[in-house]
């Protein structure tokens, strides 16, 4: 990925983080193909429909763009509001199909950078937990797989943990074959139009205990230039990882009180 006009994918490029993603890489004079599930006006080169939820649709899609890309920005995603496996089809399988299938229609240099989910906090212990939905490619054994689970847990949160660690796996081997990058990008709550379906999935108290932490909840304008980083050549040797872009709010979870200053 040299200089000059790049060629972006932006999947769920229709509203929220996807949409803001879209129209800052055109802005940039990037040739820019944005895809989602309804027809939209977001500023791109290019546009395309998808049901994400449907594999054959995914498999139409690749064949229609051709090659010749720098950037897969996988940004779609459903809230826990909607059914479970449309979460798990649209959040985890069809991002997987997805990456999987523009490996080979990616420029060497090029990228994979995912919207995952703070909420994914605690997947290295769902690793084990996880096994069954990873080892599928299959939605109708993504719909068996969630139906023998535990209905209590968020299938967002799962949707997610599905997510990053399936970029973590793909990242050696897309870099090894192809020269590609896989990395994911976790926000914390962010001020889009399904922030009401988190409130109402997560709980409103959840997402307050948040704002009031680290001051507000994030704008796109926080997470782009993160996508845009990760996806571009100054990011060349970051590969494999998850970056959570959350105000910080994560930290002390994981790492134990915040010093008192």
């Amino acid at each position: 990925m040299g200089s000059g006009q790049r060629r972006v994918v932006v999947v769920g490029a229709g509203s929220g983080i996807g949409a803001a993603t879209a129209a800052h890489f055109h802005r940039n004079g990037d040739h820019v193909l944005a895809i989602d599930l309804r027809p939209n006006d977001t500023p791109a080169a290019q546009h395309e429909l998808c049901d994400l939820r449907d594999t054959s649709a995914i498999a139409a899609l690749l064949t229609r763009i051709g090659p010749g890309w720098d950037l897969l920005a996988y940004v779609a995603g459903v809230p826990g509001t909607a059914p479970a496996t449309d979460v798990l089809k649209v959040n985890y399988l069809g991002m997987r199909l997805l990456a999987e299938g523009m490996l080979p229609l990616l420029r060497e240099g090029g990228a994979i950078v995912t919207v995952a989910s703070v909420a994914a906090l605690g997947w290295t212990e769902r690793i084990p937990a996880l096994a069954g939905l990873l080892d599928t490619t299959d939605p109708d054994e993504v719909q068996r797989w969630q139906a023998g689970q535990d209905p209590a847990y968020p299938v967002y949160s799962t949707s997610k943990q599905a997510a990053i660690i399936f970029a973590k796996r793909l990242a050696p081997a897309a870099w090894q074959k192809y020269g590609i990058r896989v990395n994911t990008v976790s926000p914390g709550p962010t001020e889009t139009p399904i922030l009401a379906d988190f409130e109402t999935s997560m709980g409103k108290d959840v997402l307050d205990t948040v704002k009031a932490t680290v001051g507000r909840h994030a704008a796109v304008e926080d997470i782009v230039p993160v996508i845009d980083f990760l996806g571009s050549p100054q990011a060349r040797w970051i590969n494999g990882q998850d970056i959570h872009v959350d105000g910080g709010f994560v930290a002390p979870m994981l790492a134990g009180p915040p010093i008192q200053l």
